[in-house]
């Protein structure tokens, strides 16, 4: 990625100008723009580009890492890739020989229209976890996570903090979100029943005829924290989705909605930022997150992608 800066550079400037259906005359995946020098395809990977990256930072969601490339002749290979927060704890390791955590794909016309290309791939990098606003992360990645052409060259191996660096920047919006499976119940050993709860003589009630009442109304009030599992990916049927939900800006409240009812929902109208749990009850998953603003007017809707 020894070209990523001066590309991305390039990109924005020229995200604007049309793209003819075919490379303009002169250009092609050695040489994808006007301006850059030309590569010899055999001996490098040439040029790419990772969303999100540190100059373009990222709002509302994010639960993908993505590397675009103007050439096609690429291959996943056996490498791993790591994602860590700031404290250089490490969030993902992301191997490319999971099709369930990485996906190659054609680039979409849209795609190549931004990045003025006749031609492209995206390798897409699906996290166990979305990544958190106002959080900085680094990637670190080996040699050989993908390869390109007969001669398999290699991609860049990333082995700096500073060479990819996610930004996550938002006022309000969907973090932290990973689906997981329930634990199941601790099973009681063979023989052991419960001890019987004993109940509070009439004289003691009659001496003191608050005691009950405080302990039931303290017992009801204190929360009860819920056990979440490990982050997982192809949630199913029965499985859980727990992210936190956060308003602030000019989303002053947030709507979750499912439009075929494959999630349920115990609060769907929050107005204060909040952790939300919610219950897959269809595999045709398809839910979001709706934001309005004080007016109720929409001003951004999230819909997850299905991870995996």
């Amino acid at each position: 990625m020894k070209r990523l800066l001066a590309l991305v550079l390039v990109c924005l400037l020229c995200a604007t100008s049309a793209l003819a259906a075919e490379w303009a005359e002169g250009l092609g995946p050695d040489q994808p723009l006007p301006g850059v020098p030309k590569i010899d395809l055999s001996k490098e990977m040439g040029y790419d580009y990772t969303y999100p990256s540190a100059k373009l930072k990222v709002k509302y969601f994010c639960n993908v890492l993505e590397i675009y490339l103007p050439r096609e002749d690429i291959e996943l290979g056996e490498g791993h890739a790591h994602l860590y927060d700031s404290t250089d704890t490490e969030i993902a390791d992301i191997d490319f020989a999971n099709p369930d955590q990485v996906e190659l794909r054609v680039q979409q016309e849209n795609e190549l229209m931004a990045k003025k290309w006749g031609s492209g791939v995206c390798i897409e990098m699906h996290l166990p976890v979305s990544l958190k606003f106002n959080e900085s992360y680094y990637v670190l990645m080996d040699l050989n996570c993908f390869t390109a052409g007969e001669n398999h060259v290699s991609n860049y191996d990333l082995t700096e903090k500073t060479q990819w660096t996610p930004v996550l920047e938002s006022d309000f919006g969907i973090e932290g979100l990973f689906y997981f499976t329930p634990p199941a119940p601790p099973e009681e050993e063979e023989g052991e029943a419960a001890e019987p709860v004993e109940e509070a003589p009439e004289e003691a009630a009659e001496a003191n005829p608050f005691e009950k009442s405080m302990v039931t109304e303290e017992t009801e009030a204190a929360p009860v924290e819920e056990e979440l599992g490990e982050p997982k990916y192809n949630p199913v049927t029965g499985d859980k989705i727990h992210f936190d939900l956060v308003l602030g800006g000019d989303a002053k409240t947030a709507v979750i909605f499912s439009e075929n009812d494959s999630v349920l929902v115990s609060q769907q109208d929050y107005t204060e930022s909040s952790p939300v749990t919610l219950t897959i009850t269809k595999d045709d998953l398809d839910w979001g997150v709706v934001f309005l603003n004080e007016k109720d007017e929409v001003i951004q809707a999230i819909k997850p992608n299905w991870v995996g």
